[in-house]
């Protein structure tokens, strides 16, 4: 009996130790197949965010490339139409200023687009010159006449367009100048300030001093202009320039006692047998050759004299340059068709110019498309005034449930934009798989110690 004990525990020891293999395969069976099912889900996870965040990116991609698109077409129209508008404001105050027709408005108006493509000057800044030119009382015809002289002026003096707008306005109504003469005005001053030690707004400055009094006497443009530039060659520019040269041409004119007498004892002839003052060169020679040998203290009292005390070093200035130097600049002057422009065009011939040229042709493109919109712009805004105008019309129980009505438009926007920016999330989406893994893993984790119970 103790025999069969012993063979049935013997028996007994062999089935447990076989149980216990059993059981640890299936353990060791059990932990490969969760290696898997993590490395599985790991993967499967993986390809599953990569997946979704291509998906997101491309529709990110897409979408900024679209809107980027979208805002600079729109950015460039709405430039083109502000353009348009302003240009159309500018030219508006042209026809209130100048009085034109709204035939004369269209002509004003191809003015300054050709003169915005064909110069360095922009429409807008044509329109901007002719409500200069308005201002100083020139009508449409005027006004078209006058522009291009003008604009070239300013280009070559690289002034200001008003300021060169009233300079050389001033000079056509101190001289009794036509409109039409805009260029040879333009062409004189160009032709002075870049042969003499003056500029162009110092040049307008002794215009206005000087320009009605010469007028009065029967000087030129051309010589009063090459006597400013000699007396700016002397440091003698500007208004101080103007006052002196109109003291002189006055006292020349209409002499003081004193004067008169200084004048006959040096044999001048201020007039000729008409009763019309001689050409300055002339009086100049005249006044050189009576004080050839005098001493200088001399020959500045006799300038005091003859100009008075304040312009008497302007006389002096112009008989130290001579008559032969003043006649030769006045001719020059006189034969300075053309200069404004060419300088104004050599001036651009470089990096520079050519950036302000395609600028002016850009607000030209600008205007162009502008005009084709403005139509539309219009009468949109005519819409919308007009349902403004309702709503302002409407009885105040009405208007408060347009305002209501309003503020849910404005809620249910609010709740659907957060709901389009859940598209944004679906890389977050992809990676709750990563974390169903890593449950699963730890699922198997838990149950294989529990099997050798």
């Amino acid at each position: 009996m103790a025999e069969n004990l012993g063979s049935v525990y013997a028996e007994f020891r062999l089935s447990l130790e076989k149980l216990k293999g059993d059981i640890a395969h299936a353990k060791a069976q059990l932990r490969t197949a969760a290696a898997v099912i993590e490395n599985m889900g790991q993967e499967a996870a993986a390809k599953a965010k990569k997946r979704m965040q291509n998906v997101s990116d491309t529709f990110t991609q897409v979408g900024a490339a679209m809107t980027g698109v979208g805002i600079g077409i729109a950015g460039a129209l709405g430039a083109a139409v502000k353009t348009t508008a302003s240009f159309e404001s500018a030219m508006s105050r042209v026809k209130a200023l100048s009085g034109a027709s709204d035939e004369e408005l269209k002509k004003l108006t191809e003015t300054a687009k050709r003169l915005g493509a064909t110069t360095a000057f922009s429409a807008s800044q044509a329109a901007e010159g002719m409500q200069f030119l308005a201002m100083a009382g020139y009508n449409t015809n005027e006004i078209i006449a006058a522009m291009p002289g003008l604009l070239a002026a300013a280009a070559a003096g690289q002034t200001d367009l008003g300021r060169t707008a009233d300079i050389v306005s001033n000079i056509l109504s101190g001289f009794g100048l036509a409109a039409s003469e805009t260029a040879r005005v333009a062409d004189v001053l160009t032709k002075a300030f870049t042969s003499s030690n003056t500029s162009l707004e110092m040049l307008g400055e002794t215009m206005k001093y000087v320009a009605p009094v010469a007028n009065a006497v029967g000087l030129s443009l051309e010589e009063v202009t090459a006597a400013a530039g000699i007396l700016g060659n002397a440091g003698i520019q500007a208004s101080q320039a103007g006052t002196a040269l109109r003291a002189i041409l006055l006292r020349l004119a209409d002499p003081p006692k004193e004067a008169a007498k200084a004048l006959e004892q040096l044999g001048v002839r201020v007039t000729d047998s008409s009763g019309k003052m001689r050409p300055l060169k002339d009086i100049l020679a005249d006044l050189k050759k009576g004080m050839e040998g005098m001493g200088e203290a001399q020959k500045a009292a006799i300038a005091s004299t003859i100009a008075g005390t304040e312009a008497s070093a302007a006389l002096l200035a112009l008989l130290d340059a001579g008559p032969e130097t003043l006649a030769k600049f006045t001719a020059e002057l006189e034969n300075a068709g053309g200069t404004a422009e060419r300088i104004a065009e050599e001036q651009l011939n470089n990096l520079s110019g050519q950036l302000t040229i395609l600028k002016s042709g850009i607000e030209g493109m600008a205007l162009s498309i502008g005009e084709s919109l403005l139509p539309f712009v219009k009468e949109l805004t005519g819409f919308v005034q007009k349902l403004v105008d309702s709503f302002n019309n409407l009885p105040e129980p009405v208007k408060q449930s347009v305002a209501v009505f309003s503020a849910l438009v404005a809620v249910l926007l609010l709740i659907g934009g957060p709901l389009l920016m859940l598209v944004g999330f679906l890389p977050n989406i992809a990676a709750g798989f990563t974390v169903a893994s890593a449950a699963m893993a730890g699922l198997s984790a838990t149950v294989a110690p529990l099997l050798p119970l």
